[in-house]
């Protein structure tokens, strides 16, 4: 599993506005998140972005990124279970998306799951649509610095996390389905008390955010699987072109 930083630069590490790269930036959300997605190989990846550094210049560090770094990612593929999973928040989204889209477009490799957090100028990200297999979008509409919350181009769920200012937090799970029925299954958890993160400043449980996802990735599996349960001749085509790629 590939995490990719969302902010850095020698400025904002002096200022101390974001913790260290690597695993002191997510906290527990990494245990929290091999726990959910069973997989316990990770990549800490810290970009080089910076306040001004735009999508477009952070999605083509990402493409360039990938094929500079193709065979530490190709082995990380390999150790877990020959899937390719990231997780990327703020800035990184962009980044995470030049790498899916290099091995995609060089190598036939489909990312299987990416999960972005709290995002910076999403609607502004270059995507290729068929290069991650599910995109979940997860945002918090207790950040208040964030009036105005663009979306990604394409996602197949979203996560609206919100605090509820009665000890509840609600976790608001909806599909991007093909006929537009927008399903959407609320979960409620307790506030936990626990420190807030810097990545999400009212997730103040891991354990709620990562199962909110978790309730996301299964929805979204469950949706796969009834719209092609009827055609026998698409699910052939499918697995084969996932399966050929990789």
């Amino acid at each position: 599993m590939l995490w990719v930083n969302g902010y850095s630069g020698s400025i904002a590490q002096f200022l101390k506005m974001v913790p260290k790269a690597g695993k002191p930036y997510w906290e527990k959300s990494v245990i929290a998140a091999g726990q959910i997605l069973k997989d316990w190989n990770w990549m800490f990846i810290d970009p080089d972005t910076h306040l001004f550094s735009t999508a477009k210049a952070n999605f083509k560090s990402g493409y360039d990124f990938a094929q500079e770094n193709e065979r530490t990612i190709q082995n990380n593929i390999l150790i877990s279970g020959n899937m390719l999973q990231i997780v990327a928040h703020g800035k990184g989204i962009a980044f995470a998306e030049g790498i899916a889209a290099w091995f995609y477009e060089e190598k036939g490799i489909v990312t299987d799951l990416a999960i972005y957090l709290d995002g910076t100028y999403l609607s502004a990200t270059p995507q290729t649509r068929r290069a991650i297999d599910c995109r979940i979008e997860y945002t918090t509409t207790s950040n208040k610095s964030k009036k105005r919350r663009p979306s990604l181009k394409f996602k197949d769920a979203t996560v609206i996390e919100s605090d509820l200012n009665n000890g509840f937090f609600r976790y608001a799970i909806t599909l991007a389905s093909r006929e537009s029925d927008h399903k959407t299954d609320n979960l409620y958890f307790k506030n936990m008390a626990q420190p807030k993160v810097h990545f999400s400043q009212s997730s103040n449980s891991q354990f709620a955010l990562w199962s909110a996802i978790d309730h996301a990735i299964k929805m979204y599996v469950d949706s796969e699987i009834l719209y092609f349960s009827g055609k026998v001749e698409n699910i052939k085509y499918v697995a084969f072109e996932k399966f050929s790629m990789n």
